[in-house]
């Protein structure tokens, strides 16, 4: 797998404290209202989406059968949000984490960029994630068969997000971004107004 993360989420980092030295929960659920943060994001979402072709194209070369992703459908993903503070002087401290999809055969289960960012949210005690990311070709929704101007979280990322091990991480006015690779493109929406467009309840 790609190992990116830090530096890639460098610039993101810089942005987020841009906003706030001492960020709440409430910070990270704003945070992609602010253009810089989304433009920064969508940036690193389409890196972690290129790092992924890159991959797969350097495996094909080599004769390597393995891949990222054998149909070639690549996603990138950010998260964005608060962890408990390293120090009790600071109660929240940023996190942004950065991800890509993985189906390295037909066979295999497909592992989405929005599930990376949540297992890796709960690794690093993050107690809010207050905005998601999600940048890929559109195509019609597996499940509810909707096609919308950008590719949403499908319906196993849905299904994770609310599951109850996972749905305290997130919040009503949790900002999820999406947006078509190299593109102007992009639609910012909270969290519960995604899944009605799914006909779903969050």
């Amino acid at each position: 797998m790609i190992q990116a993360q830090g530096f890639v989420e460098a610039p993101l980092l810089d942005e987020l404290f841009r906003l706030s030295k001492r960020p709440r929960p409430e910070d990270a659920q704003q945070a992609l209202r602010d253009v810089r943060v989304q433009d920064t994001a969508l940036a690193i979402a389409q890196k972690m989406r290129h790092l992924a072709m890159e991959e797969d194209a350097t495996r094909a070369k080599s004769g390597e059968r393995d891949r990222i992703n054998y149909r070639g459908f690549y996603v990138g993903g950010v998260g964005i949000g608060v962890g408990l503070g390293r120090r009790s002087s600071v109660p929240y401290e940023w996190w942004a984490f950065a991800a890509t999809n993985t189906k390295p055969s037909k066979k295999a289960a497909k592992y989405c960029a929005e599930m990376r960012i949540i297992r890796a949210a709960k690794e690093v005690r993050c107690v809010c994630i207050g905005g998601l990311v999600v940048l890929g070709e559109n195509q019609p929704d597996g499940r509810s068969g909707e096609l919308r101007k950008t590719l949403d979280p499908c319906g196993e990322c849905r299904d994770c997000m609310r599951s109850p091990s996972n749905r305290y991480l997130f919040r009503q006015r949790t900002l999820i971004v999406t947006a078509q690779p190299l593109s102007q493109v992009r639609y910012v929406e909270t969290l519960p107004r995604m899944m009605t467009a799914h006909h779903e309840k969050w």
